[in-house]
């Protein structure tokens, strides 16, 4: 490839073997940078902006979550070290979560709730019982007008476009790839909390 396009013009890798075993092959080779897998989509823009020389801005507070102190989410999830992982980060920074172990769970948790006992769900598609998406549909039907209408993050390892568009067909807000990015993470809860004020 480089012998064929100008020197100006970037080349990325992408691997999941460590940068430090061939960088100076990849150097030698015309490659200008690296990222990891698995890809996170703020690494790939930081990479891509510092290639193209352009500077990363970002909208959000470096680190500065203080605005999402006390937002309350219910978090269906059946795998044990998911749920630890993300709702540790998440109480880190305030923030109060409730497992629901399953779909069908997380549908009883919502129906029987007293309104405004959470501000959002984030919902694992891949679940026993009652997977994330045929959990939604049963939330959107619920009688009960703030529990079919709060806002539902899919939380899924597939982020290819068709999955996606599953999730939002089914009645999500929004959609996180996992292994998550705890910064993408708040980007969404931000995103969601703002439309609905």
């Amino acid at each position: 490839m480089r012998s064929e396009v100008n020197a100006d013009i970037p080349i990325l890798l992408i691997s999941a073997y460590d940068w430090s075993d061939i960088e100076d092959k990849a150097k030698d080779a015309g490659a200008n940078g690296f990222v990891s897998k698995p890809i996170f989509r703020s690494t790939l823009y930081n990479k891509i902006n510092e290639l193209i020389g352009a500077e990363s801005k970002s909208v959000e507070p470096q680190d500065d979550y203080s605005d999402l102190n006390g937002i309350r989410i219910l978090i269906a999830e059946d795998i044990d070290i998911n749920w630890e992982i993300i709702s540790n980060m998440l109480n880190m920074h305030g923030i109060i979560c409730e497992r629901a172990e399953n779909g069908r769970v997380c549908v009883d948790k919502l129906s029987s709730a007293p309104e405004g006992s959470y501000d959002l769900v984030f919902m694992d598609v891949q679940m026993p019982i009652m997977n994330g998406l045929d959990a939604t549909r049963a939330i959107r039907e619920l009688e009960n007008s703030w529990a079919s209408s709060i806002p539902i993050i899919a939380m899924t390892a597939d982020a290819f476009s068709e999955n996606v568009t599953e999730c939002l067909e089914a009645g999500m807000n929004g959609h996180i790839a996992k292994p998550v990015d705890i910064k993408l993470v708040f980007r969404e809860i931000r995103r969601l909390k703002d439309s609905v004020k």
